[in-house]
């Protein structure tokens, strides 16, 4: 398990209430790893910018790697202290 940071951006931070979210999530994770840390970190954030079922994120968000790649559903190698950047794919955030 690693420790990682999540940086919320637009609707999704107004909606949580906070800048960033603190999770624990396996070295390989996959999307849902990561959304089902994120929802435990702010419940607030399902049905706003992760999915009902914890599967993924909506369609309209996106997820960035320390500010250098976008991620896709495939398995990630996370470290400690890598930071995700979840804000909405569409122009406004």
């Amino acid at each position: 398990m690693v420790d990682i940071g999540v940086e919320l951006f637009g609707t999704a931070r107004l909606a949580c209430g906070q800048r960033r979210l603190d999770a624990r999530v396996p070295a390989n994770a996959h999307i849902a790893d990561v959304v089902t840390a994120v929802a435990a970190a702010c419940p607030a954030l399902v049905g706003v910018a992760l999915r009902d079922d914890l599967s993924g994120l909506l369609e309209s968000y996106t997820l960035n790697l320390n500010a250098i790649a976008f991620i896709a559903d495939d398995e990630l190698t996370l470290r400690n202290g890598d930071l995700l950047l979840l804000f909405s794919s569409q122009a406004g955030g």
